[in-house]
């Protein structure tokens, strides 16, 4: 069934009357001006899904306690995590191309081409995503340049990274080498296109966009050792999607950064923003038992993994 195009005040009353939701903290004329420069409604509606509903009564079908500043504080600490999410994603795919090659380098083999050949026949449509990039593209030259005679030392170059993520499953699983990460580069790679995307991470906490999750057991197995997280918050909270592809991440990101430096900097700001800007309005969410669940848990992770780093 189509719904009804609603305006800005459309949308307010609509939150209000039907959604129940308050406008005590951030006032309906504040509430205006920020649906009106700073996002929109669909968007921040969304994050309405980590919380709950009255069942039954007068207001059955209105979410419970929820204020539109809980929203907005929500988004921006949403925006913020997949801005930290980019970053570790970024260096992880130049760490993981500088890997591949170094492993490259050290094997007698494998000459650079015919992994090419196996990478190409498994996936033909690379090619055409490579071509494509022979106009308009930061690597127009290099594709132009080496055409069909690309070798693994160059194609790193114009691969994507869903594209290179396939060279590297291909190489590792014919050349196994210690190091490898090839069975956890589907969670990175699910996270960083989310957040490359602009997606919502942190809307979907209560109500997960996929329910049939396999935690990856080699992760499950590693974070046995965090102090204060138990079995149960560790079935509950891997259970959730974003929540395991982000421990994955961070798996992925110190164990595959050779940069101690980066691995300093990048743990030492996301820990800032897990004790400090996640925190700011932690009153916002102190009657919201699963928030509260998931905050502590990636808190107990983060900081196992930044006192590795430091």
């Amino acid at each position: 069934m189509r719904k009804e195009k609603l305006t800005v005040d459309g949308q307010i009353e609509h939150m209000k009357n039907i959604n129940g939701i308050k406008f005590n903290i951030i006032d309906e004329e504040e509430a205006k001006q920020f649906l009106r420069e700073n996002t929109y409604y669909f968007k921040i509606k969304s994050y309405a899904k980590n919380y709950e509903k009255y069942k039954g009564g007068e207001n059955a079908g209105k979410y419970v306690n929820l204020e539109f500043a809980y929203l907005v504080e929500l988004s921006k600490i949403d925006m913020y995590f997949r801005r930290v999410i980019l970053k570790m994603t970024l260096d992880i795919e130049h760490f993981l191309k500088t890997q591949l090659l170094r492993d490259f380098q050290a094997n007698e083999n494998e000459d650079g081409y015919s992994i090419l050949e196996e990478l190409f026949t498994k996936y033909p449509y690379i090619r055409d995503n490579i071509s494509v990039k022979s106009k308009n593209s930061a690597s127009s030259d290099l594709v132009r340049k080496y055409k069909d005679e690309f070798a693994i030392w160059n194609i790193v170059e114009v691969l994507s990274f869903n594209d290179f993520t396939k060279l590297y499953h291909i190489y590792y699983r014919k050349y196994n080498t210690k190091g490898s990460v090839e069975k956890l580069l589907w969670s990175v790679r699910l996270l960083r296109n989310a957040a490359a995307h602009n997606s919502c991470l942190l809307n979907s906490l209560r109500t997960p966009y996929n329910y049939q999750i396999r935690p990856n057991e080699k992760i499950k197995h590693y974070i046995t050792k965090i102090d204060g997280v138990g079995r149960e918050a560790r079935k509950n909270r891997m259970r959730n999607p974003v929540m395991h592809d982000f421990v994955v991440t961070l798996y992925v990101f110190n164990n595959i950064i050779t940069s101690k430096r980066i691995r300093e900097i990048t743990m030492l700001e996301l820990k800032e923003f897990t004790d400090d800007r996640m925190t700011r309005n932690k009153s916002y969410f102190n009657k919201n038992q699963l928030l509260i669940s998931h905050y502590d848990f990636a808190k107990k992770v983060i900081d196992y993994f930044y006192e590795l780093s430091v």
